[in-house]
């Protein structure tokens, strides 16, 4: 199994062979995690998170955070979240493109997590 830094690596590279890429290598991750692997995975997606520029990156890393969170079964927010909170909105303002903004905005309802 791939870790998401490994993931983001040549991304473009494996995306052009292999359209379902980021859907593979995030099910890869998650298939076998329970729910509290999953809860404590958020950080390592967040953080992955933080370093991203591109638009249709931090799209694909908001679904697969969405993901996770679904893996763990919960609305809790997770505290790296709260502590991430701006850095995260200020990334996808700056770099973001409408479907990141929307999918930020409906990740957000789906924990409901308040700004």
């Amino acid at each position: 199994m791939n870790s998401l830094h490994e993931i983001l690596i040549n991304w473009q590279e494996n995306l052009d062979q292999d359209e379902w890429y980021f859907s593979r290598s995030f099910e890869e991750i998650t298939e076998n995690m329970t729910s509290e692997e999953a809860f404590h995975y958020i950080p390592v997606v967040v953080k992955a998170f933080t370093t991203l520029q591109n638009a249709f990156l931090i799209g694909e890393v908001i679904d697969f955070l969405h993901a996770v969170y679904t893996k763990a079964n919960t609305t809790e927010v997770h505290p790296i979240l709260l502590q991430e909170q701006k850095n995260i909105n200020e990334i996808t303002i700056t770099y973001g493109d409408d479907y990141t903004k929307h999918a930020l905005n409906e990740f957000k309802k789906s924990i409901r997590w308040k700004n």
